[in-house]
């Protein structure tokens, strides 16, 4: 597909919405929340949508990763060991009980998501155990027409993984990329050849996941123009169902791993 070569950009529009806004890994967002609002006024505001018999839309976090990219400002844990999820999963079971005595009963589950982290960190067994909590305690649907999705690391991926996790229900995948230029990918300690990136795609698709999305970063370390225009042109070429597409933000005082950056090799916010 040929991408279109020296757009022409409103730079004046472009500068008046250049502001800063919340971070957009929660909804809603932290501005939105308020100590205003106890506890207690949540469970009853829960319990009373409860008897409207509206659609769920549930989103668990697995924080675990076995690899930290230097970029990364989720909520997330760094560990090779397995057995540091074993506790968040009996913590997690039990959100999940309780949630379901003030949202559940006969609701049905139409959106579903697991995020991370990279949630396929647990084996396949914890998967089954998980999805088969949550179908004991929500109305999961079982005709393949909700959205159930999950984020996965190609580089993580277990040969039994996408299998399995489509035989649970899920229907739409996402997998991480964020960039194709490999010293880009040194430079945030996040290498995966595009090759890994093709055949996890293609496998997704052979298991019948119905959307396909490939993450990607803008603004990351030695990223220019040109080379993310190859980065989009070789995405184009994989024609995934969706892309999402973020806006790194360099915030090392806040977040840990990303003082490994060179903030030197950044791109200027005009390039970005």
């Amino acid at each position: 597909m040929q991408l279109i070569k020296n757009p022409k950009w409103d730079r004046e529009l472009i500068q008046r919405y250049d502001l800063e806004g919340p971070r957009y890994t929660s909804y809603p967002t932290a501005i939105e929340m308020s100590e205003q609002v106890d506890a207690q006024q949540l469970i009853d505001t829960a319990r009373a949508t409860a008897t409207q018999n509206a659609p769920l839309s549930l989103y668990l976090h697995l924080p675990f990763c076995t690899h930290v990219c230097y970029f990364c400002a989720c909520n997330k844990v760094i560990t090779r060991n397995k057995k540091r999820a074993l506790p968040y999963l009996e913590q997690l079971k039990q959100e999940i009980e309780q949630a379901a005595r003030w949202y559940g009963g006969t609701r049905r589950v139409d959106q579903l998501a697991l995020g991370g982290g990279t949630p396929t960190f647990i084996s396949e067994d914890q998967q089954r155990a998980l999805m088969g909590w949550l179908r004991q305690h929500f109305h999961l649907r079982d005709d393949d027409q909700g959205d159930y999705s999950i984020e996965i690391d190609p580089r993580e991926l277990r040969p039994d993984t996408l299998p399995v996790l489509r035989d649970l229900g899920f229907n739409r995948v996402s997998f991480g990329v964020q960039d194709l230029e490999e010293k880009v990918q040194r430079a945030v300690n996040r290498i995966q050849p595009f090759h890994l990136t093709e055949s996890v795609l293609q496998q997704a698709r052979d298991q019948g996941f119905r959307s396909t999305n490939l993450d990607l970063i803008y603004g990351l370390p030695l990223q220019t123009i040109a080379s993310f225009e190859r980065t989009l042109a070789r995405v184009i070429d994989l024609a995934p169902d969706r892309i999402s597409i973020f806006n790194y933000a360099h915030l090392p005082d806040r977040f840990r791993s990303q003082r490994h950056i060179d903030a030197s090799q950044l791109p200027s916010p005009q390039e970005k």
